[in-house]
C-alpha cells in the first residue's frame, strides 16, 4: 500500500466542482486539493443552523420569508419549497435556504444558476452537480440526491461536495459501464469510488490533471505517474492489485500496480499504475 504521501492519488469530484476557489471543506490549494486533504461528509459547515434565540428558534425561523436563512445541509431543515444549498455570499461561502425552482429528479440533466445565485432546477431532494465557474456563470450537470440524516439508498454513498453532502452511486472503475454514459467513476477517500459527471478535458495517460475529472473516464489522477514529475499529478490507468500480471500501460518505464487505499473492502483491490516512491 502506498505511503501517506503516495496515496494522494486522486482528486475527487468535489474539488473538481469547486476547482478555482475555496468553499468550506475545500483546501486552500483549490485545484490542488488531493485525496489527503479532502473533507468528509461529517465536516463542520458554515453557519450551523445560526445562533439559537431564547425561544429556541434558529436564525431565519419564524421570520416570514425563509430565503437566505442559514441552515444545515445534512438536515435539510428549510421549509417546504426551499432547500439548503451552498452559495457564495457577500463575505464567504454559506449554507442558506433557497427556493426550489425545478422538478428534475436524481439522474436527470439540470442547470445550475451559478455559485452567487446558488439555485438550480433540480427538485427539493436533489442538487445539480457539474463543471464549476467561480465567477458565477451557470453550468449544466446532473441532479444528485441530497444526503440527509436518513442516509442514502442501497448502492449509494454519502460524500461531501464543498461540504454539501450528496448521495452518489457506488461504482468500480475496473468494470466498464459501472457508471452512466455521462459519468465517470472517481475515487472519494477514504471509502472508495462513486459516479460523478465527466469533466470536459478527457486527458489521457501521462497527461497533466488538475482533478480526478480532468482525466478521461477509466483513468485516475495521481502523483508518481511514469513520465511525469513526482511533484505533478497526471492521468494513469487503473489496475487490479490481485492480478499476478502487470497490466500497466507504462510498465516498460517502471509503472506497477499499487493500491489506492479504499477502505471499502469491496474496492480495496483497485489500484493505480504508478512508479514506486
Amino acid at each position: 500500500m502506498l505511503s501517506a504521501s503516495s496515496r494522494a492519488l486522486v482528486l475527487t469530484a468535489s474539488c473538481w466542482l469547486l476547482a478555482c476557489s475555496t468553499p468550506p471543506g475545500i483546501d486552500d490549494e483549490g485545484t490542488e486539493t488531493h485525496a489527503e486533504h479532502e473533507d468528509e461528509a461529517d465536516h463542520e459547515t458554515p453557519g450551523e443552523t445560526g445562533e439559537a434565540s431564547e425561544t429556541g428558534e434558529t436564525e431565519g425561523e419564524g421570520q416570514g420569508d425563509p430565503e437566505g436563512a442559514q441552515c444545515l445541509p445534512e438536515a435539510q431543515d428549510c421549509p417546504d419549497d426551499y432547500k439548503c444549498l451552498l452559495r457564495l455570499g457577500a463575505d464567504d461561502w454559506e449554507f442558506v435556504c433557497l427556493p426550489v425552482e425545478g422538478d428534475n429528479g436524481a439522474g436527470e440533466e439540470c442547470m445550475h444558476d451559478g455559485v452567487i445565485a446558488g439555485t438550480d432546477d433540480c427538485d427539493q431532494s436533489s442538487w445539480c452537480i457539474g463543471p464549476f465557474d467561480p465567477n458565477g456563470a451557470p453550468w449544466s450537470g446532473l441532479c444528485y440526491p441530497l444526503c440527509v440524516e436518513e442516509g442514502c439508498a442501497n448502492e449509494e454513498r454519502c460524500v461531501g461536495i464543498g461540504s454539501l453532502p450528496v448521495c452518489a452511486p457506488v461504482c468500480d472503475p475496473l468494470i466498464v459501464g459501472s457508471c452512466g454514459s455521462d459519468e465517470a467513476c472517481i475515487y472519494r477517500p477514504p471509502e472508495g469510488f462513486v459516479c460523478f459527471p465527466r469533466g470536459a478535458e478527457g486527458n489521457g495517460v501521462g497527461q497533466p490533471c488538475a482533478t480526478g475529472a480532468s482525466c478521461a473516464a477509466g483513468l485516475h489522477c495521481s502523483q508518481f505517474v511514469a513520465g511525469c514529475s513526482s511533484e505533478d499529478y497526471c492521468c494513469t490507468d487503473y489496475c487490479d492489485t490481485t492480478e499476478d500480471t502487470n497490466t500497466c500501460a507504462a510498465q516498460g518505464i517502471g509503472a506497477v500496480c499499487e493500491s489506492i487505499g479504499a477502505s471499502d473492502p469491496n474496492q480495496a483491490h483497485v489500484g493505480a499504475c504508478v512508479v514506486p516512491n
